[in-house]
């Protein structure tokens, strides 16, 4: 008994131990994005942050570059045709000036869209970010 508590906790400190989710790789990379109707092009950084969170390097408002956190859902696998779309939420958090920035958007095959909301005060701004990997 003590053997089998022993190779449990093993087992579970290793698979404990995965730094990315691998089915979220695909989605790392530099894209060309376009805010729609106010600006572009330009690049958009997306890295792996640890399991499934990735963060976003972008230019959210105007000239305003900030790197933002995300959670992704799903997962990409090349060999199933069904799982071609990986989810992104962007929850809320503290933006430039005293600002809030939140949203959701997907990615799929080498194409993203973030649709996301800057929160100044009682005024929302709504924005829609498409981008094609680089």
């Amino acid at each position: 008994m003590r053997y089998l508590l022993l190779i449990a906790v093993f087992v579970f400190s290793i698979s404990s131990c995965e730094k990315y989710q691998e089915c979220t790789i695909p989605i790392v990379g530099v894209y060309e994005t376009h805010i729609v109707g106010v600006s572009g092009p330009f690049n958009l950084v997306i890295s792996l942050d640890n399991k499934d969170d990735i963060q976003i390097d972008a230019p959210w408002l105007e000239d305003i570059w900030m790197v933002v956190d995300a959670d992704t859902d799903g997962c990409i696998d090349p060999n199933d045709d069904e799982s071609d779309i990986l989810h992104i939420d962007i929850p809320t958090q503290d933006f430039e000036g005293g600002r809030e920035i939140y949203g959701r958007g997907f990615y799929s095959d080498y194409y993203l869209q973030i649709d996301y909301t800057i929160v100044d005060g009682n005024d929302k701004y709504h924005y829609k970010m498409v981008g094609s990997k680089k």
